[in-house]
């Protein structure tokens, strides 16, 4: 019984107009490239907005730092009631008044604190610089995501539609055995050859639709637009790629290095305010007086100048100052490994993108002699010279090796961008503030 395979065929070349109408030049202007894919995802991204917020909460305790060196000045008022003193009290001291108004105004300027309120300050200042370098972060680690789905759908979409090709490539073939069986020049087995790979490749198909279902739904979650939305690749590699000196020079403006530097600035400034908490401060107080009692009422106002030296707080001073320097040592650690994992990084990339460039121009040779292997098999078919297994055989290799060729295309140019985020590379994401 002769199978129908109208329907595999037609669902081949329905996917293949699907995707070719997507990417067609009419609908380009429509298409959505990286660079806009990343925009939307800015502003999709919670993460993003939380760093964000995060640099508006550092900000404020940076003011908070900064306001420890000015003055505060106090409105105080109170009204106190005593029984009445015995008659032997005098009546115009104010301790022995029943009734005893007080109103002033009151003004504290440090004058001296150990220094600990500048080093806070330095200290405070270093954090809102790491939370802008965690935000330049965040936006590396989100540009990440989208080149990975952005180049995981163009490269399944890709593949479906050479399964297309292959798949017409096929069924012209099924029609040309078909004739040469009616006439007895094929036999029934070669149609049946071809009709059993245009069924491997309709699974293909299937596969492959749900694992691009999958990814148009992560690009849907990452945009927030459409998960339709047709992708315009515009991203060009260098013909050859710069040193890896070049590369690695970037280390330092790397957002998480740079981050991992402030914070151990600011662990060192650390350790100098619990050290400045062992030294004395002083202080200058004044008081301007609205209403008292007794016979201080005409003294509207007095000055304090107040010198506290701290003598003993049962070892917590101490315990302060060894906690600090663990503290900076642990920021030294981290600094080193976050420094030593982006070298590795850098370095691991640079090789991968070497391979991926070596593997691409193989593939680009193996293809096209792959398809001047067919295009032969195909002229001695008709000559009686070659079986039509060889033929299926030469067709197969082909068509195997431009996916293999587009798939390495789409990798090279992922790993090419990785390459410039991991070196601080990328035009987009450049040192930023956040808004």
């Amino acid at each position: 019984m002769k199978r129908d395979f109208a329907a595999p065929v037609v669902l081949a070349t329905g996917i293949l107009l699907g995707l070719v109408l997507a990417i067609r030049p009419g609908h380009a202007a429509d298409a959505l490239t990286l660079d806009d894919y990343f925009t939307a995802a800015m502003r999709r991204s919670e993460v993003v907005a939380t760093q964000t917020e995060l640099i508006r909460q550092a900000e404020e305790r940076n003011n908070q730092a900064a306001s420890a060196l000015l003055p505060t000045i106090n409105g105080v008022a109170s009204y106190t009631w005593q029984d009445t003193p015995p008659p032997t009290a005098s009546l115009t001291t104010p301790s022995n008044l029943t009734r005893q108004p007080l109103a002033k105004v009151t003004a504290t300027q440090p004058l001296f604190r150990g220094f600990r309120e500048f080093a806070a300050l330095r200290q405070t200042k270093a954090l809102l610089g790491a939370q802008n370098d965690e935000y330049n972060n965040a936006r590396t680690l989100l540009f990440r995501d989208v080149i990975e789905n952005f180049y995981s759908v163009l490269s399944i979409e890709q593949d479906l539609v050479n399964l297309g090709e292959q798949i017409r490539q096929n069924q012209d073939r099924l029609k040309e055995i078909e004739d040469r069986v009616r006439i007895g020049r094929s036999r029934i087995s070669e149609r049946l050859n071809v009709e059993a790979t245009i069924s491997t490749l309709r699974a293909q198909v299937e596969q492959l639709q749900g694992q691009r279902r999958v990814a148009r739904e992560a690009f849907a979650f990452l945009s927030g637009l459409d998960a339709e939305t047709p992708l315009r690749d515009t991203e060009l590699l260098p013909n050859t790629l710069a040193p890896l000196d070049a590369y690695l020079a970037g280390l330092e403006a790397r957002p998480d290095v740079r981050a991992s530097q402030k914070r151990l600035e600011a662990a060192r400034e650390s350790v100098k305010v619990a050290e400045g908490a062992h030294l004395p401060s002083v202080d200058l107080n004044g008081n301007y007086y609205l209403d008292r009692p007794g016979y201080l009422k005409d003294i509207t106002w007095d000055v304090q100048l107040a010198l506290t030296v701290p003598l003993y707080a049962g070892g917590s001073l101490q315990s302060k100052v060894r906690e600090a320097l663990s503290q900076r040592t642990q920021a030294e650690l981290n600094a080193s490994q976050f420094r030593r994992q982006a070298d590795q990084e850098i370095r691991a990339l640079y090789q991968g993108l070497l391979f991926d460039q070596s593997q691409l121009a193989a593939l680009d040779k193996a293809t096209d002699a792959a398809k001047k292997s067919y295009e032969a098999q195909r002229r001695e078919y008709r000559l009686g010279l070659v079986t039509n297994l060889d033929v299926l055989l030469a067709l197969t290799a082909y068509q195997e090796n431009q996916r293999a060729l587009d798939r390495a295309r789409f990798t090279t140019t992922l790993d090419y961008l990785k390459l410039q985020a991991a070196s601080a590379r990328r035009p987009e994401l450049q040192i930023e503030t956040a808004p």
